[in-house]
């Protein structure tokens, strides 16, 4: 078959230039059904990123016995997660946010096959008041910014609250004034 010109029109790769939901990688294929250049180094990537995120935690878990996964994950994430904890409420520029679960690593990946820790919030205004749009529901694997804002925190995760609760023992118990060391 020829082409508008005249020449022969030759196989080449085939690179839609929107990838099919759900394909892995970035849905690049081959005319021979072999996975792209692309698609090889991206998932190379994610393997070797995955090799070094299971180092990290090992190493974290060695440096702390006891210590389990879900908090080796924790402490590894901790700044992408910020003060999110279950319970916390928190509002974006999405809108606001109830965390009802953190999840990391195994369980994270069985809900998003991409991601090691998973937030999954309900939106406070989902039932149409204040004009708000969207899922009642979500997944969200979005870090922590500077422009989030924590509503409510629950007082077994509120610093403010374990610093108050600190200095009244300390009065309490007279220390009040004294520096303590731990």
């Amino acid at each position: 078959m020829a082409d508008a010109i005249g020449a022969p029109r030759t196989e080449r790769a085939c690179t839609p230039q929107n990838p099919t939901p759900g394909a892995s990688g970035l849905g690049t294929t081959t005319t021979t059904g072999r996975p792209s250049p692309e698609d090889l180094a991206l998932s190379i990537t994610r393997q070797t990123n995955r090799r070094l995120e299971l180092a990290r935690i090992a190493e974290l878990k060695a440096d702390s016995p006891g210590m389990t996964d879900a908090a080796a994950y924790r402490r590894l994430y901790e700044s992408a997660i910020g003060p999110r904890f279950k319970g916390t409420i928190y509002s974006d520029a999405a809108g606001a946010w109830e965390v009802l679960e953190v999840l990391f690593g195994d369980e994270a990946l069985a809900r998003c096959s991409y991601s090691t820790w998973l937030l999954v919030e309900r939106n406070l205004y989902a039932d149409g008041h204040l004009g708000s749009k969207g899922a009642a529901q979500r997944e969200n694997r979005y870090g922590w910014t500077p422009f989030d804002r924590v509503i409510f925190q629950p007082v077994e995760n509120d610093p403010v609250a374990h610093a108050a609760e600190a200095a009244s023992a300390l009065a309490a118990n007279g220390l009040a004034g004294t520096a303590v060391s731990a």
